[in-house]
């Protein structure tokens, strides 16, 4: 199904063209989020990024698994689910999918277990309802990213589509 601004004919690499050329005008509005972001997940880690890193990947795996977006927030919270269900993933997938030595993954990983944010059943690792809750200022966070960026450009499309000489 194509997005609002692909029926406007806007596409992905337009929009990306949009943000590039403009860049210079709406990067003070792409960074302050991010760096809230970044900043909020460091100081939920302990000042470790590394282990918001590790606990992304996990995220991830665990919001590809099909019931995962049957859940409410309020389910996910609730501790009524103690363990999320997740596609799975290990110490190796992570540590080649961020770049981090894999020994680095493990011993985070371990600090993360003990921690109560992550579950290993057998060699997979799963997100908990206590990441979920400990991680809420993060979450709240990218949320925040997604609106900043999502106003960001819909403004620079609005702004193209009203200056483009169809209109």
């Amino acid at each position: 199904m194509p997005s609002r601004t692909q029926d406007q004919g806007i596409g992905r690499e337009a929009l990306r063209r949009l943000v590039a050329e403009n860049y210079p005008v709406i990067a003070r509005s792409l960074l302050r989020p991010l760096l809230h972001l970044l900043s909020t997940s460091r100081e939920a880690c302990s000042g470790d990024i590394d282990k918001f890193m590790i606990m992304v990947v996990v995220a991830i795996r665990t919001t590809e698994h099909e019931s995962f977006a049957s859940f409410t927030p309020a389910q996910l919270i609730s501790g009524d689910l103690p363990v999320f269900p997740t596609l799975g993933t290990n110490v190796r997938s992570i540590a080649d999918s961020t770049g981090t030595p894999k020994e680095t993954v493990r011993r985070k990983v371990g600090e993360l277990i003990e921690a109560g944010w992550i579950s290993r059943q057998a060699n997979e690792l799963r997100f908990t309802a206590l990441a979920y809750r400990d991680l809420d200022g993060a979450r709240v966070a990218i949320e925040d990213l997604a609106i900043s960026n999502f106003q960001v450009v819909a403004d620079l499309a609005r702004r193209r589509l009203a200056s483009s000489p169809d209109h």
